[in-house]
């Protein structure tokens, strides 16, 4: 007997610890289930048979503004007055997100229309003992769709900026020429590639910088790293500050989302290209040589200092030289940037490379349009016989021009642009062509001064130029305008004149 009794007893421990084991797992799931109900967005009910509720979540108790503890076990009735929940069981019906539209003046949010998901809940017997609903509202969606874009614009933005900037294309192997003073600029900024100091490119519009700063940056140590350019003249002064550094959340109106990274930090650890260098407004000079003296920026609104790596590269056309003269570039900026200068020759000082050029423009044409395009001899020479003020944007725009404009399989040189044909044509010389358009340019320049009473900025808002655009135009045809005022310096002296 005593023993029957031990075993039974030994069987009930058992039976009690599988129970209690049972009871634990039930009361941990039970908290996940409820952790997970807590921080869902999406409202959950659930509803018995006698038509009380038996859960509810907190999404949903804030729609309806209540009480967890006040809803649960009373008729689902008095919380949905045109609930479907009893219908479900009812029928046994399965709806997947069906439109549910609630009394306007029931809801706290003022939101009335939502997508509900309700089904029948049986127990092992299959008997129907519950009603399910998972309520979606508009508003967390809308939130999560706005959130959604708004991270999908920042990422297109940065993989635009990317993908126009920290791709370096040119590489000084691809640079073809037959000119001794070319390759020995080449040589040179290969050398100074190898270094981490200031380049400073000179040379006139179209020459190429921009290409030369992309070879550069591939031969350098850096190659791996970005590249990222900057045109000075191409964003306004006041939003210049924000492109080059950055900004925090919340510094402007309609500002992004998180902010925005500058081009300091877009190129660290690569290198940055400051093209048109001498229009950078004095201030924003100011912040750019404290950056290269520190190797810190700190963004608009921000209120903590961010360490950059950055190799920085700039790009001019103009007298830097005569601008700190006219106070209106930093001499201590000159200096720090014009650490390692290379000058770029002008297409017209190494017109050997011509035709050399005039074929890779070519097979980068018959390669996109997939066509199979050559160039007639004579068409060649009358390439080499014109000035190319615009130096090689411009002959590459000729080459683009003559292989739209033919149907044949070669460019003749009747396809050349109409301006070129002339100026060859008439027995013009490249020279005299190059002096005809810098006298017109420069008497439309006189021409607007005068009538503006020699107020630069009206000059430059009537001619659709930019203020440092027209200063350029002058320093380079030699007007002044004091002595404009007073009627003198209104000829044009043949030395004045940009030599060809």
């Amino acid at each position: 007997m005593k023993q029957t009794m031990m075993r039974e007893l030994e069987a009930l421990r058992k039976e009690n610890a599988l129970l209690q084991k049972e009871m634990n797992s039930l009361h941990n799931t039970n908290m996940a289930f409820e952790a997970i109900m807590g921080i869902i967005a999406d409202g959950f009910l659930v509803v018995g048979r006698d038509e009380n509720v038996i859960e509810i979540n907190a999404a949903y108790c804030d729609y309806f503004g209540v009480r967890r503890e006040d809803v649960i076990g009373r008729s689902v009735y008095k919380l949905i007055p045109n609930t479907k929940m009893i219908e479900i069981m009812d029928k046994d019906l399965t709806e997947i997100d069906a439109i549910h539209e609630f009394p306007k003046t029931l809801t706290a949010s003022g939101e009335y229309k939502v997508a509900v998901t309700r089904l029948p809940v049986r127990n092992e017997a299959g008997e129907i003992f519950a009603s399910v609903a998972l309520i979606k509202f508009s508003r967390y969606t809308n939130k999560l769709v706005q959130s959604l874009q708004e991270m999908s614009s920042e990422i297109e933005y940065y993989r635009k900026e990317l993908s126009r900037h920290s791709i370096a294309q040119y590489s000084f192997d691809a640079l073809p020429t037959s000119s001794q003073v070319f390759r020995e600029v080449k040589l040179l900024a290969e050398r100074f590639a190898r270094s981490d100091l200031p380049i400073l490119l000179r040379g006139e519009t179209g020459v190429g910088k921009e290409v030369f700063a992309n070879a550069i940056h591939n031969a350098s140590d850096r190659r791996n790293g970005p590249f990222i350019c900057l045109n000075c003249t191409s964003i306004p002064a006041d939003l210049l500050e924000s492109e080059l550094f950055g900004y925090e959340e919340g510094t402007f109106t309609g500002g992004r989302r998180g902010g925005k990274r500058g081009k300091f930090e877009l190129a660290n650890h690569g290198t940055l290209l400051l093209d048109e260098i001498g229009d950078m407004p004095v201030a924003m000079q100011v912040k750019l040589l404290r950056v290269l003296q520190d190797n810190v920026i700190e963004k608009i609104g921000g209120e903590r200092l961010i360490q950059v790596d950055v190799r920085i590269l700039t790009a001019t056309n103009q007298n830097l030289e005569k601008k700190i003269e006219d106070r209106v570039f930093r001499e201590d900026l000159y200096y720090r940037l014009n650490v390692l200068p290379v000058h770029i020759p002008a297409l017209r000082d190494r017109k050997e490379d011509i035709p050399s050029l005039v074929y890779m423009f070519l097979d980068e044409l018959n390669q996109k349009y997939g066509r199979i395009l050559s160039i007639a001899p004579e068409t060649l020479l009358y390439l080499q016989r014109y000035a190319w003020p615009g130096n090689i944007r411009e002959l590459k725009n000729v080459i683009g021009h003559a292989f739209m404009t033919t149907d044949a399989g070669k460019i003749e040189p009747g396809n050349l642009p109409p301006y070129l044909i002339l100026a060859l044509d008439k027995g013009w010389g490249s020279e005299a062509l190059t002096a005809l358009m810098v006298q017109q340019e420069r008497d439309i320049i006189l021409a607007a001064l005068r009538k503006h009473g020699c107020n630069c900025a009206k000059a430059a808002k009537a001619l659709a130029i930019h203020r440092g655009t027209l200063y350029s135009k002058m320093e380079k045809y030699n007007i002044s305008i004091a002595e404009l005022r007073t009627g003198k310096g209104v000829a044009v002296a043949d030395e004045a004149m940009p030599a060809d």
